[in-house]
């Protein structure tokens, strides 16, 4: 903060969250205004996926903090409503005086005032797509030497998606301590439970909230955002177990300061402090709600417990691959989010129809291994969720899901291995094989609208108490006709001569045939389970 300017953000009132409305147009609102035009608005949409799901978790924690729910009944009310009641949102804000402005002297919201005499760095810092330290111009060509100014609005976003997405690596330490873990989010794709309005996703993501009865599960009566705690963060980092669930929410994985200067347009951003804040203790198994988990299956005779790892992201490969494990229910080695199992259970008091359908909307990032605190990507996905296949209790919709996602990951293989084989074929055995990733482009983002129409076929089949048969034939067929394509545009996208177009000529061939056993292979397994 500068030392002569006392400037003031209400974050509750200024416009900075980033919302699209249910005419699709753009616009800012702020937190007492999302609520109260949740109606209003189709959804938040940050500049980043990772922000979009950092704004969620952050206004999802204030909305449990003012509305509850504290029970099934109260959550049914709130559904019904046209839209959220103001009375609980003015009183609760009102019991927190100043702990929603952005540069207050005293509490500045989710940043800790003691590093004031550190020596500020960019604003850029701030900024995850802007080159700083080793993300070196991955997303964009700024660098950290310039001296960018953010508007109080984008401070605001980018500070919660920091502490939300901060990549770990080695941050300006408070004394000594320049270590720092990754932030909570990178480790688990967050899946957002979306409606037809703000105000519907919002609810199908709030698990009844009752610190006093410790629901959710994990949730102690001492649970609280961290913008009402007693006292400001301390700057030394610590280490310590979630309190519950909107603790949780609002992780404070680093110690953030902004820095402000007069603008033309009145305040601007124009330095930050990051150093290494609190560490996550505890399994994220059990602490987070909006993340699908799986674990391998068990080596014979082994007797060592099998850890349940988050579902993350892939690069080129669909999330809809985890479809059972975001989906399903009732499978040892898969949990689905844990907000989609309460959300399962309250599906009679939803009167919705037969064949209703949310959207999963999934949110990522991944860092790069070799080059610590590097962003490589990141992505949003989404998958259908038809509500016949979250109420779901017959394994054997898991079982064809799994020879369905099988099937893709056998094929993508093939391609791979054509690929190989024509390097060894062609080339001596001591030149490396040259892949170019166009065989997965060409290949895995064209099965996303097929599997899509095969949730939805067997969705159909589960409600009419139809076959699945021709769900599961189409899926094959689709499966092999993408493959078919992906294969020939290898074949004829670069020219070979002579042996060259030999060698891949044979090895094309041998795809197409193994292409043919493992579509067959694939309804031969599936028929023992379809009906």
């Amino acid at each position: 903060m500068t030392a002569s300017a006392s400037p003031r953000f209400d974050l509750l009132h200024e416009p900075w969250i980033p919302v699209i409305d249910l005419n699709d147009e753009p616009g800012e609102v702020g937190l007492a205004e999302l609520l109260l035009r949740a109606h209003e608005l189709r959804r938040i949409a940050g500049f980043t996926p990772p922000m979009t799901a950092a704004l969620y978790r952050l206004v999802l924690a204030f909305a449990h903090r003012a509305y509850g729910p504290p029970d099934n009944h109260e959550w049914e009310t709130l559904w019904k409503a046209d839209r959220f009641p103001p009375e609980p949102l003015q009183s609760y804000v009102a019991g927190w005086p100043g702990r929603f402005d952005l540069f207050d002297p005293q509490r500045p919201f989710l940043q800790c005032p003691a590093l004031a005499a550190h020596t500020k760095s960019s604003a850029v810092k701030l900024v995850a797509f802007r080159a700083t330290g080793n993300n070196a111009t991955l997303f964009d060509h700024t660098t950290a030497r310039e001296r960018p100014l953010l508007s109080p609005a984008e401070a605001a976003c980018w500070l919660v998606t920091v502490q939300a997405y901060d990549t770990g690596g080695t941050k300006t330490p408070y004394q000594s301590v320049k270590s720092s873990e990754k932030a909570p989010g990178n480790m688990f794709g967050c899946v957002v439970v979306e409606g037809s309005t703000l105000k519907e996703t919002l609810l199908l993501n709030m698990p009844v909230y009752e610190p006093e009865a410790e629901l959710p599960a994990m949730t102690t009566p001492g649970d609280h955002p961290a913008w009402e705690d007693e006292d400001p963060p301390d700057p030394k980092p610590v280490e310590r177990t979630p309190r519950g669930w909107t603790d949780v929410l609002t992780w404070p994985s680093r110690r953030v300061l902004l820095f402000t200067r007069p603008s033309g347009e009145g305040t601007a951003v124009d330095g930050v402090v990051i150093t290494p804040g609190t560490r996550l203790r505890g399994e994220l198994r059990h602490l987070e709600l909006m993340a699908a988990f799986q674990r391998p299956p068990a080596p014979r005779n082994s007797k060592k417990p099998r850890l349940f790892f988050a579902v993350r992201l892939k690069q080129r490969r669909g999330v809809w691959r985890h479809s059972r494990e975001l989906l399903l229910a009732g499978d040892p080695d898969r949990e689905r989010p844990r907000t989609l199992d309460e959300l399962s259970e309250r599906m009679d008091d939803l009167h919705l129809a037969e064949d209703a359908e949310f959207t999963l909307r999934v949110i990522g990032q991944q860092l790069a291994e070799r080059r610590e605190g590097a962003i490589e990507w990141w992505a949003e996905e989404e998958v259908p969720a038809p509500v016949a296949l979250l109420r779901a209790r017959d394994s054997r919709i898991g079982r064809l899901i799994g020879f369905a996602v099988t099937l893709a990951d056998n094929v993508g293989s093939a391609l791979s291995e054509m690929e190989t084989a024509y390097w060894k074929g062609f080339q001596s055995e001591n030149t490396k094989a040259k892949f170019t990733g166009d065989l997965d482009l060409a290949y895995w983002p064209h099965l996303n609208e097929p599997f899509t129409r095969f949730l939805r076929d067997l969705s159909a089949a589960l409600i009419s108490a139809g076959p699945e048969t021709p769900a599961i034939h189409r899926w094959g067929v689709s499966v092999r006709h993408v493959a078919e394509r992906a294969a020939e545009h290898w074949l004829n996208a670069s020219p070979r001569q002579a042996r060259a177009l030999s060698v891949a000529g044979k090895t094309y061939g041998a795809f197409i045939g193994r292409l043919k056993h493992l579509v067959e292979t694939f309804e031969a397994e599936t028929a023992h389970y379809a009906i």
